[in-house]
């Protein structure tokens, strides 16, 4: 197999907001560490994949579209073949639209693109020989936020490397479903939270010290132990992710089955969308719930109202979708599947695929574009923030019970063709 690799500094200057939650001060006052946009090309006989993945919240699913375009005139890549990630840091610039946490910076995202191009041409242009390896390990760190009755982790962590003949890394890619909130709403800093410390922990630990692309997995319910912690305390987490891999990446078995295969496909997802009284009745009850959230009351209401004229005049002017579109991106390599989903989806997404398939599957979250929660059907009896008032934020909204369900049987279509 073929390998390219690249990273890039996507740091913004201190005095940007910062994205992720209403209730912090904003704005940022300086760097806890750099956030890197990491570029991972891979070549197997005919089939191509350039995956990017971003220490950032998420991105709109135009931007990612429109790299789509530019890759296909630029370095004659199909859509199919363009796979770019977040880390979903709640610590880093505003890069997509949710009302009162953090203001949309288009200048930063203007910046933003240029560096991801830089990054996708040196990885095609620098390609070596490699040999890839996977493992699976196990964490116990992230707790399910919820604390419902259906409550579920995933401890599964997998790990590719791409290892050279003289036994160093040129690359390695880590999965674990996890919430990139550490720092909580307190911290002003800019950082790439967790999935940034194990990235950095991780290429220390393997030979060759290799760019490590630590994505997140469908960690809608999942949340680490307890936020608003230090940085030293931020270390020894991202250590305890990098420990389920760093011992068994330099000792693995190269792969024998070395295939490369990719589908992907777009679902749309039905949403539950009200009528104008409806959407009243909703706002006036929650606007009077506002005093229970304390301080950030004013912008708990402003996102509601917000949400109100926007939902209001999309109904009234018939212009309302039935659906959103969510794609599938499947990465096959050898006897794994990586799932890319644009949304923030439940863990229990990828134990139903993986039930139904019997196959190593994994999760990456806020691949794409990011479209709001999509919970469990029985997570909608339960309540809560997911599906009770996280569309509020989303300007959106919110998807019907089922729809990760129906999500997860198509996933499962597409992870059975690609063995086909």
């Amino acid at each position: 197999m073929k390998v390219g690799v690249a990273q890039v500094d996507i740091t913004p200057e201190p005095g940007c907001e910062l994205s992720g939650f209403a209730a912090r001060t904003q704005p940022s006052i300086g760097v806890l560490d750099r956030l890197y946009a990491k570029c991972l090309y891979l070549v197997e006989g005919d089939e191509r994949l350039l995956w990017i993945h971003v220490d950032l919240i998420g991105l709109l699913r135009e931007f990612v579209l429109d790299f789509r375009e530019w890759a296909a005139a630029k370095l004659s890549l199909k859509a199919s073949q363009v796979l770019i990630s977040t880390i979903h840091t709640h610590s880093g610039p505003a890069t997509v639209e949710i009302s009162e946490a953090g203001r949309y910076d288009p200048a930063y995202v203007q910046f933003l693109r240029a560096r991801l191009e830089e990054a996708a041409r040196e990885a095609i242009e620098n390609t070596t020989a490699c040999t890839p390896v996977f493992v699976e390990g196990r964490c116990d760190l992230a707790v399910d936020r919820r604390k419902k009755a259906s409550a579920r982790t995933d401890p599964r962590v997998a790990a590719f490397g791409w290892r050279r003949d003289d036994g160093s890394f040129i690359g390695a890619l880590t999965n674990y479903a996890m919430h990139a909130v550490a720092l909580g709403p307190s911290n002003r800093m800019i950082s790439a939270d967790l999935p940034g410390r194990t990235a950095a922990i991780l290429s220390e630990r393997l030979p060759g010290r290799p760019i490590v692309l630590a994505t997140n997995g469908a960690c809608g319910n999942l949340n680490p132990p307890y936020e608003h912690i230090t940085s030293q305390q931020l270390s020894a987490w991202g250590g305890q992710v990098a420990d389920a891999a760093s011992g068994l990446l330099p000792e693995a078995a190269p792969l024998t089955d070395c295939t490369l295969r990719l589908a992907s496909r777009v679902v749309p997802i039905a949403l539950d969308v009200l009528g104008v009284d409806q959407i009243n009745e909703i706002a006036d009850r929650y606007i009077g719930h506002a005093g229970s959230v304390g301080e950030w009351g004013d912008r708990y209401v402003r996102a509601l109202e917000k949400w109100r004229r926007s939902r209001t005049e999309e109904v009234r002017d018939g212009q309302c979708a039935a659906t959103a579109d969510m794609e599938i991106f499947a990465v096959r390599l050898g006897p794994a599947v990586m799932l890319g989903v644009n949304a923030e989806v439940f863990s229990a997404f990828t134990d139903l695929v993986r039930e139904a398939t019997g196959r190593s599957v994994y999760t990456v979250g806020y691949a794409n574009g990011v479209r709001g929660y999509l919970p469990t059907k029985v997570a909608y009896d339960e309540g809560g923030y997911e599906v009770e008032t996280a569309h509020f934020f989303y300007n959106s909204f919110r998807f019907k019970p089922g729809g990760l369900e129906h999500l997860a049987d198509e996933a499962v279509q597409l992870v059975r063709s690609l063995f086909a």
